[in-house]
């Protein structure tokens, strides 16, 4: 989430779609990998959840302060992704009962047969996306700083 919406935001409308372009085209390379069969549902469903959060990074780059909105909308939509992406894994996997304490099974340790919970994907991602989030905020402070000449040609007055 901190590609999409974290570049998405820094990059603005113009170029909104750069980073949603990676990640769709790095997720329809792994479908094509073994064991994957090709595209399937799910990266479909990623590709339009990755969509919107491009489209909602670049919307409030324009009217926000950049460092904490990039860094608290990338969590917002990486927590948002993580519950509706176990929620269509819930519906579309056989191995979860479809029930409230099979969606809550999706949602906090997965299938047994699979190592590690699910849990610790989202930890894991919030975890990069904060790092993420950091770097590109030192980058943007660094880069976006005002130059003397910059300051001169702002100042009105006698």
């Amino acid at each position: 989430m901190a590609i999409t919406f974290g570049g998405a935001m820094l990059l603005g409308m113009r170029f909104w779609w750069v980073p949603l372009a990676i990640l769709v085209a790095s997720d329809l390379a792994l479908g094509f990998l073994p064991p994957a069969k090709g595209i399937g549902a799910y990266t479909w469903m990623s590709a339009i959840f990755y969509a919107a959060t491009a489209w909602m990074g670049a919307s409030s780059g324009r009217y926000l302060k950049p460092w904490p909105m990039m860094w608290c909308g990338t969590l917002v939509c990486g927590v948002l992704f993580y519950a509706v992406a176990n929620t269509f894994s819930w519906l579309y996997w056989p191995g979860y009962e479809k029930s409230l304490a099979g969606w809550w099974q999706c949602q906090t340790t997965g299938l047994p047969e699979y190592s590690p919970p699910a849990w610790v994907f989202l930890r894991n991602s919030l975890i990069a996306d904060t790092i993420w989030c950091g770097l590109a905020g030192v980058v943007y402070a660094v880069f976006r700083r005002p130059t003397a000449a910059k300051l001169a040609a702002l100042k009105v007055g006698p």
